[in-house]
């Protein structure tokens, strides 16, 4: 399966693809307005194969306006995340294409991931399995946004939703997303709330339903700070014990940030009939690329067969999980996360690495420390070029280099191969002069030989010092969990130990690399757009404390070889 990445831009794959081109008379339904229990009605157009069928189904539900799937290809790239349904088509399905209410053509007001929007979903469901020209099985498929509804579909228990299979699938909207680590993900949410208006304000003025795209859905997230009934309404994570919907997710190394960790959250906690896989890439727009791969198309048919036809593809055979292993390929295991980790600490210091022009150029020891040290961190930094915003990012004659205006922390060259596959914790010990600090890590592979310009992060994690506070009972050595509940505010100068959820990743390091890690409390707008968190008016220091009585450590899942 390739995993190549991609520039971005309008040539690769994922955005050349024609989702309606199909080989086979189709027949098309247009705004096929859907009545829900409160009387709103929901738009969907209906792709099916000539004759009268029946069909097994494919549901795909977004609110980013189902009339654009047939525009040219174009660097939005959820114009293609709802999948290829002429392809489907030519298979023998019938795919609905709906637009959640509020949005497009649909009626109502939009409330992103609302309870009205997952008791949409259960009612049409329930009606397209009543059709004459459904066989009553009903699969959702979906990339994204497109994804998430299906955990918070699948926890109402449709009784005709046969499977899901959520493709790049976040399943808590305020950890995965909206506030990483209780850091609001600004850029973000600015980002993808202006480009998700944009398209169904295309149904306004003139349109049927003026007041579509009216919620005020970036007010409501910025007004909920800290996690509570708001935010567990709309998250499938709450609701994992309700699935019982077979589902097949599906992730990418890439997608730190936004869906990665909801992918591999759910394989590991819901107790369903399951298969997880992780692709791997070079950028955030790899996941869209292998999504329209031929291997994936087919690995998505034998499971829709499989729960939907009926045929007995083999794929419940076969092993549960497969994980792209960065810098090797391919590999079945029998559970995630790995039974066989075993957790190994790299402690910070600030003996002077010699690897990196940064603030400190500090290094990652495998020995606990055993003298007093710390390294500081002064914000505004005078190397900042008195634009804190812009921080973390420095012109170089290869281009820009994030390193420069950071912390950094580097190991020794490796001695030999080792592999980390897994959530990473950040175990920290810090203070400050004020009453809160965030805390942005990256952790990075650095090769032997390096090719000019900046490094991309294996993984990342964030943590807002304030939201410190752990669950006992869903933390786990190498994950701590955050309730996010409430802020409990630093007294000043005084040290705190803190535990930073770094997000999983799966790497072969090779002989002779070095293994850093960056600490900062800004993001860099260069390099971290659109996922840059709001940085705030903020002077003052803070320290990491790597010192006997607080080892400051980076607790790594290393997988034994041979």
């Amino acid at each position: 399966m390739s995993n190549s990445g991609s520039s971005g831009d309008a040539s690769f794959t994922g955005f050349r693809v024609d989702v309606l081109a199909c080989k086979v008379p189709m027949n098309v339904q247009k705004d096929v307005m859907v009545e829900t229990r409160d009387g709103v009605r929901v738009a969907m157009d209906i792709y099916r194969p000539e004759g009268p069928g029946p069909f097994p189904t494919l549901y795909a539900v977004s609110p980013y306006n189902k009339d654009t799937i047939g525009l040219p290809p174009h660097g939005v790239f959820r114009w293609r995340e709802a999948g290829n349904i002429g392809r489907w088509v030519e298979q023998g399905y019938a795919f609905v294409h709906a637009d959640t209410r509020g949005t497009g053509a649909s009626e109502g007001e939009w409330l992103a991931c609302s309870e009205e929007e997952q008791t949409d979903m259960y009612d049409t469901i329930e009606w397209i399995a009543a059709q004459s020209w459904s066989t009553g099985k009903v699969g959702m498929i979906g990339e994204s946004y497109y994804a998430y509804p299906q955990w918070l579909a699948a926890a109402t228990n449709p009784p005709h939703l046969a499977c899901i299979a959520p493709y790049d699938g976040l399943v808590d909207l305020y950890r995965d997303v909206v506030y990483h680590g209780g850091l609001c993900s600004a850029g973000f949410i600015a980002w993808w709330s202006t480009n998700t208006r944009a398209l169904t304000l295309l149904e306004r003025g003139d349109g049927p339903h003026p007041n579509n795209g009216g919620g005020d859905i970036v007010g409501d997230w910025l007004r909920n700070p800290t996690m509570n009934d708001f935010w567990r309404v709309r998250s499938a994570f709450d609701k994992f014990k309700d699935i019982k919907t077979p589902f097949y997710s599906i992730a990418n190394w890439t997608a730190v940030g936004i869906h990665l960790r909801g992918n591999l959250l759910a394989y590991e906690q819901i107790d369903a009939p399951k298969k997880l896989m992780v692709a791997g890439g070079n950028n955030h727009h790899s996941p869209i690329e292998v999504y329209h791969s031929d291997e994936v198309h087919t690995e998505l048919t034998r499971w829709y067969d499989y729960w939907l036809k009926g045929i007995d593809t083999g794929i419940m055979d076969e092993a549960p999980v497969k994980i792209w292993v960065n810098n090797e390929g391919w590999r079945e295991e029998q559970e995630w996360p790995l039974a066989r980790v075993e957790y190994k600490s790299l402690y910070l210091s600030s003996a002077k690495a010699g690897a990196v022009n940064s603030l400190n150029d500090g290094s990652l020891s495998w020995e606990a420390p055993a003298s007093d040290d710390a390294t500081r961190l002064d914000y505004p930094h005078k190397e900042w070029g008195g634009w804190p915003g812009f921080g973390s990012a420095a012109m170089t004659p290869n281009g820009m280099d994030n390193s420069a205006k950071v912390l950094t922390f580097t190991s020794a060259p490796l001695e030999e191969d080792m592999e980390i596959t897994g959530p990473i914790n950040l175990k920290l010990w810090i203070s400050s002069t004020e009453t809160d600090a965030d805390i942005i890590a990256k952790v990075y592979e650095v090769p032997q030989q390096a090719a000019p310009g900046p490094l991309r992060p294996m993984t990342r994690g964030w943590l807002k010092a304030s939201h410190r506070a752990l669950d006992p009972a869903l933390s786990l050595p190498g994950r701590p969990f955050h309730p996010h509940d409430k802020r409990e505010l630093l007294e000043p100068k005084k040290i705190y130990p803190v535990e930073v959820e770094v997000w999983p990743t799966s790497q072969l390091l090779k002989k002779g690399s070095r293994i850093r890690l960056d600490l900062a409390n800004a993001d860099s707008p260069v390099f971290d757009m659109p996922f840059n968190h709001h940085y705030g008016c903020k002077q003052g220091t803070d320290w990491y404390h790597h010192d006997a009585e607080h080892p400051s450590q980076m607790l790594l899942p290393v997988v034994p070889r041979g």
